[in-house]
Formats: C-alpha cells, structure tokens, sequence
C-alpha cells in the first residue's frame, strides 16, 4: 500500500469469533487492525482481476485467433448502419 492519505471508509460488521482472530493475527504481524485488513482486502482483489484480466489458451486457438487478425478486413454491413446513425445527445 501506498503512503497515499486515506479519505474513504468501508464499514464492515464482524461477528466476535471473527474480531478476536483478525486482531489476533494483526498482532502477531505487528500491524494494526486497519493495515492488516487492507492489506488482506487488496491483495485479495488484485489477484481476483488479475485472474480476470488475462487469457488462457491453447497454442492451437491462440494461432487460429493470430491468423484471422492478420487476415485483411471485412466490411459488416449491420456495424457500417449502426455507426451510421445519428449519434444520441448526452443526458
């Protein structure tokens, strides 16, 4: 985590099996209760969007999807309509 100052909250309600043993192990780590979840909380999302951001393939279908994006382009004439239409005004 950076040294950024903090200026949101997240509120969580525990039960008291789970308060004695996340201040336990925030102790036993020499952090505070605070740093300790936060730490925990964001090591946890990253690793949820970094297994959502990357792609795994088989060489077979990573070469299928090579050869069809070096193949030349082909005009669809339902997307050439669609980016035809007048554009909608913001809100």
């Amino acid at each position: 985590m950076g040294t950024r100052s903090r200026s949101r909250r997240i509120d969580v309600r525990v039960t008291d099996a789970q308060d004695a043993v996340i201040r336990e192990a925030a102790a036993l780590a020499g952090e505070t209760v605070t740093t300790f979840l936060l730490s925990a909380a964001e090591r946890r999302a990253r690793d949820l969007l970094d297994e959502r951001r990357h792609v795994v393939t088989s060489n077979k279908a990573f070469a299928a999807l090579a050869a069809s994006l070096d193949e030349p382009p082909c005009e669809v004439p339902e997307l050439v309509e669609l980016f035809g239409l007048a554009r909608i005004p913001d809100a």
